[in-house]
Formats: structure tokens, sequence, C-alpha cells
């Protein structure tokens, strides 16, 4: 039940939030993440694999919450003026970033230690959520670059 609330919550919040990081290419991976939850949830009654599946679930709902709190942040950072950004404020961006890119990359190495099911179904929910931390790494990286160049163009004011 708390888990249902958190997630109509992280919603909420996410169709309320004027997401201004639409540029970005995260917003992308976090729609695909969520969906395939809510595919994931559908399937938890009538599987064989309900930890499994509980598990990805808790996992994806973790991922978006992260990337919905960084939307955030960019929407607040998106509002001082680029003469005006501090290095602090670029730092802790970057590290959130960081931050969702080590719980992506231990999210991966957990649906590669997976190597049996009880259900075939769960075994291409766990291939299709690989697939998805796979892009959504390679989308993370990229972002990190641009943040990085911008701290560092902050670093030579």
């Amino acid at each position: 039940m708390k888990k249902t609330i958190f997630l109509i919550l992280v919603l909420i919040l996410a169709w309320l939030n004027p997401l201004q990081a639409l540029e970005t290419g995260l917003i992308q991976e976090r729609n695909e993440i969520l969906k395939n939850a809510q595919e994931i949830k559908g399937y938890f009654t009538t599987s064989r694999d309900p930890l499994l599946l509980n598990s990805m679930w808790d996992s994806s709902v973790m991922a978006v919450s992260q990337l919905d709190a960084y939307f955030s942040m960019l929407g607040i950072f998106n509002t001082i003026k680029t003469e005006e950004a501090s290095a602090d404020a670029v730092r802790y961006i970057s590290n959130w970033l960081k931050n969702i890119e080590e719980t992506n990359d231990l999210n991966i190495k957990g649906l590669e230690e997976i190597k049996t099911t009880a259900d075939a179904r769960s075994k291409v929910f766990v291939l299709k959520l690989k697939e998805i931390y796979n892009s959504l790494k390679i989308k993370l990286a990229q972002e990190i670059q641009a943040v990085t160049r911008l701290q560092e163009s902050l670093a030579k004011r």
C-alpha cells in the first residue's frame, strides 16, 4: 500500500512539475522505466516469481524517483541566470547524477545475476529492464559529461 501511494505521489509531482529537462534525453528513459514498472506490477498476482518482480518494481520506482528529483533540480537550476550559477550548485547536480549512475550500475549487476526464473514472462521483464537500464547508463554518461563541462567552465571564471 505504501508503495502504491509513493508511486502515485511521484506521478503527481512529475505531472505537475514543468519538466525543463526534456532536452536531456533522460525523460524518455524515465518514461520507459515507469511503463515497464506498471507492466511488472500488473503481473504480480499471476506470476510464480513475485519476489523477483517486486524487487524489479522497487528498483524501477527508485530509478524514476531519482530521475524526477534530478529534473526538479534542473528546473530550479534553470531559473538561475547562467552568470549567477555557482560551482556548488553544479557540483551538487553532478554528484546526484553520479549517485543515479551508481544505483543504475547496481541495478544492472543485480539483473545480470538472475540466471533462472520460475516464469518465462519474468525472464522477459528481466531482459527488458536490463535493456532499459543499459540505455539509461549511456544517457547518464552523456548528461554527466555535459554537467562536467559546465563545472569546468565555472572553475575557469
